[in-house]
C-alpha cells in the first residue's frame, strides 16, 4: 500500500500536526507500506533523514491559494497529478481541511484516487466567543461545507470533532476516531530532575505543571486567580507554565509570581533532540519532575499536552471542555471541573493537592492509558485499518 499524506506545511515547522503525520509515516514504513509526505514547505538546509520520502509543491501555493483560489486551486491540481502519476497512491491523505483540503478534494473525486481529511482544530471548530476557527467567516464556512463532505474518510481526534463532522452532514460510518500518539517509550526512560524543582523554587513543595502556548482558549488567564485561592487556603506550591508566549502571561499579571506562579519559554528543542522531538527531552524531564498537571482550557481539539502527561505518569486536573472531555476519564484518569471557573477549578486542585493517594492513584491509571491508548504503533495500527477499510469499500 502506497500512502501519500499531504500537509500545508512540514520541518522546519514543528507542531502538533506535523508530529503526527511524521509518526504515522514512520511506522507505516515499519509496517511494510511506503509513504510520502507532501508539503508546501520549502527544504530547509538542516532537513533530517527520513526514513520516507517528501516532496515538495511550489512554495507560493498555499498564498496563491489565499489570494486568487481559482488560480491557486488549479496549480495545485497540476502538481498533485504529476505526482500521482509519478508514484500511483492508493490513497491521499490530507492533513488541515482548510485550505488545502477544500481545494484538492475535487481532484481526487474527479480521478477516483480514495482520500482521507483529518482536521486538526481551527479548520472544523469554531468557537466565536475568543473568534476561534476558520469557519466564523461566511465564506470560508461556506466552501467548507461544500468540500468537505465529499472526502471518502474522515479521522475525528475525539467525540467532539466526530460531532463537528456529524453537523455538517458527514455520515457517522465515514468517520473514523483516531487520537493523536506519544512516545510512551520515551517517557518512561526520563527520569525526574532535581535540578529542575530547584530552579523552578519547588524544593521540598509541590510542583504543579500546565504547558501549552499562551492562547485564549487554553485558560492561563485563569491561573493567577486560581494560584491566589490556593495560596490562601494555605498551600505551598511552585506552578509552572511552560509554553511559546507565557512570558506574556506573566507581564500581565506580575503578582502571579508572589502566588508562586512561574512562567517559562525555554523548553524548546535542543541539538541533542531528534529532529521531530514534541515535546522536547527538556520538556519531557519537567513532566516527569512535576507532581501534579493543571490544564484550565476552555477548548481543544483533542489536547495532546494530557496524553504527555498521562504518558508521564502525572495526576491530572482539567475541565469539562470540548475535546479535554474525551481524553480524561473523571476520576480514573484524571478529575475535571468546569471550564472558566477558577473557583471550581481551585477546589478541585485542592482535592489533589490534599490527598497523596488519590494523586498516585491517578497517575497509574493515566500511564496505563497512554501506553494502551496513544502509543504510535497502535495509532497507526488504527490508520492502517482506516485506510484497508476506505480502499476496498470504493
Amino acid at each position: 500500500m502506497k500512502i501519500a499524506h499531504l500537509i500545508s506545511q512540514y520541518y522546519p515547522h514543528i507542531g502538533g500536526a506535523e508530529i503526527c503525520v511524521h509518526n504515522v509515516a514512520s511506522k507505516l514504513v515499519e509496517m511494510d507500506c511506503e509513504a510520502v509526505v507532501v508539503t508546501t514547505t520549502p527544504p530547509s538546509p538542516d532537513h533530517p533523514d527520513l526514513p520516507y520520502p517528501v516532496e515538495r509543491l511550489h512554495p507560493k501555493t498555499n498564498g496563491i491559494l489565499a489570494r486568487m483560489p481559482r488560480l491557486g486551486g488549479w496549480l495545485l491540481r497540476r502538481q498533485l497529478e504529476k505526482l500521482q502519476k509519478r508514484h500511483s497512491f492508493d490513497l491521499w491523505q490530507v492533513t488541515m481541511g482548510w485550505p488545502i483540503g477544500v481545494h484538492t478534494v475535487r481532484f481526487f473525486k474527479d480521478s477516483g484516487i480514495p482520500c482521507v481529511l483529518r482536521c486538526c482544530g481551527e479548520d472544523i471548530q469554531k468557537v466565536p466567543e475568543i473568534n476561534y476557527g476558520y469557519r466564523l467567516d461566511n465564506i470560508t464556512d461556506r466552501a467548507i461545507r461544500t468540500a468537505y463532505p465529499q472526502f471518502d474518510a474522515f479521522v475525528a481526534l475525539t467525540p467532539t470533532v466526530e460531532q463537528e463532522y456529524l453537523e455538517l452532514g458527514i455520515p457517522n460510518d465515514k468517520i473514523r476516531i483516531i487520537p493523536n500518539g506519544a512516545d510512551t517509550a520515551g517517557f518512561a526512560m526520563t527520569q525526574p530532575s532535581s535540578e529542575l524543582r530547584k530552579r523552578f523554587g519547588a524544593k521540598g513543595k509541590l510542583m504543579i505543571l500546565t504547558t501549552g502556548r499562551y492562547h485564549p482558549k487554553k485558560g492561563f488567564d485563569l491561573i493567577p486567580e486560581i494560584a491566589s485561592k490556593l495560596k490562601s487556603s494555605g498551600f505551598d506550591f511552585s506552578w509552572v507554565v511552560a509554553g511559546p508566549g507565557t512570558s506574556n502571561l506573566a507581564r500581565k499579571y506580575p503578582a502571579a509570581a508572589e502566588n508562586g506562579v512561574v512562567c517559562s519559554e525555554d523548553f524548546t528543542r535542543s541539538d541533542s533532540d531528534d529532529a521531530f522531538s514534541l515535546p522536547p527531552k527538556s520538556l519531557v524531564a519537567l513532566y516527569k519532575t512535576a507532581d501534579v498537571y493543571a490544564l484550565p482550557t476552555l477548548v481543544e481539539t483533542f489536547g495532546m499536552v494530557l496524553v504527555e502527561a498521562m504518558a508521564a505518569g502525572l495526576p491530572i486536573l482539567t475541565t469539562t471542555a470540548p475535546g479535554v472531555d474525551d481524553v480524561i476519564a473523571d476520576g480514573e484518569t484524571g478529575l475535571k471541573a468546569p471550564p472558566g471557573n477558577p473557583t471550581g477549578f481551585a477546589e478541585a486542585l485542592e482535592r489533589l493537592l490534599k490527598d497523596n493517594a488519590l494523586r498516585n492513584s491517578l497517575g497509574e491509571q493515566a500511564q496505563a492509558e497512554a501506553k494502551a491508548r496513544y502509543d504510535w504503533n497502535i495509532v497507526t495500527q488504527s490508520y492502517l485499518d482506516l485506510y484497508k477499510a476506505t480502499i476496498d469499500t470504493l
